[in-house]
């Protein structure tokens, strides 16, 4: 039983290593440039002729073929916008942060400072 969850967990981390080598390389806008000339050359060497003929070839070659690149890169261009929004916020909140500890020792300062301010009028109340 044990083995065979050690196998599954190597598969699973080699299925992962491949998805996101594949994802990459299929995100590429040199991978739509190549499949984009991979579908033009066809049609050097014979046309569709007939309307359904080209609604097919448009429709699985074109679209299929040629799409897949362009969402990929989109798609990761918008996980880098996403990632650079993230870091931002981030070090926005370390900033935040640093903000407010340094609003909480003068919060500090001046409760003391009051104290003390409190303190002496107390004793010139006394005192007349």
């Amino acid at each position: 039983m044990k083995g065979l969850k050690k196998i599954s967990k190597l598969f699973n981390k080699f299925n992962d290593f491949l998805a996101e080598k594949l994802s990459l390389v299929l995100s590429l806008m040199i991978t739509f440039y190549v499949i984009t000339a991979l579908t033009i050359i066809p049609l050097f060497y014979g046309t569709p002729t007939t309307l359904v003929a080209w609604a097919q070839y448009i429709c699985s070659v074109i679209f299929q073929g040629v799409a897949l690149p362009i969402l990929g890169y989109t798609a990761k261009k918008a996980g880098d916008k996403s990632d650079k929004l993230m870091h931002e916020m981030y070090k926005m909140t370390k900033e935040i942060d640093k903000l407010v500890k340094q609003l909480e020792v003068k919060q500090e300062h001046l409760d003391t400072e009051m104290d003390e301010i409190l303190e002496l009028e107390k004793k010139n109340h006394k005192e007349i």
